[in-house]
């Protein structure tokens, strides 16, 4: 591969995955707004997690991953407390919080030099390159948010409005 078309494909590459990132955000934040403070918070068991803990679990993540491990910030996630909670967000504070992460980190990627995409890093004790912890975290934020939304169609069964409309059914 030329040098260029490296840098053509790393831009592409980085392109997708901010455009990924924004509209996993855009389905967590369609289904969290037909909720209300209570459904948020539900757990259909003891082993599963609401919808507030795969929001903070979310957060949590995309700090450690993409603002700590790419951005150099400081890295303060208490993963155990992500899941414990059962409580203690607003509504409004869980959607702030995810939004703003994500927010932050496309700018991180963003404005990140094509050069450090084969960067090595190590996060979460993890020996990685920059490229796959992208990679990593834009999977793992569709994953959970897949999620989300699963547990917001459980709750609202057919009242969920959908947080996606095929391209054939838009033009109607």
């Amino acid at each position: 591969m030329k040098s260029n078309e490296g840098s053509a494909s790393t831009v592409l590459l980085i392109s997708e995955i901010v455009s990924r990132m924004k509209t996993w955000l855009d389905r967590g934040i369609r289904c969290i707004d037909q909720l209300d403070e209570t459904q948020l918070w539900y757990r259909p068991n003891r082993k599963s997690n609401a919808i507030g803990n795969l929001v903070l679990h979310l957060v949590g993540n995309l700090r450690q991953w993409i603002l700590g491990g790419i951005d150099n910030q400081a890295d303060t996630r208490d993963r155990p407390a992500e899941f414990s909670a059962k409580s203690g967000y607003s509504k409004a504070q869980l959607r702030d919080l995810l939004k703003e992460t994500v927010e932050q980190c496309c700018t991180v990627i963003e404005e990140m030099p094509l050069s450090r995409i084969l960067e090595k890093k190590t996060i979460q004790g993890i020996d990685t390159t920059i490229g796959a912890a992208l990679v990593m975290a834009v999977s793992h934020l569709g994953l959970h948010v897949g999620q989300i939304q699963y547990i917001g169609k459980m709750l609202l069964s057919e009242a969920y409005v959908e947080s996606w409309t095929p391209i054939d059914q838009m033009k109607k």
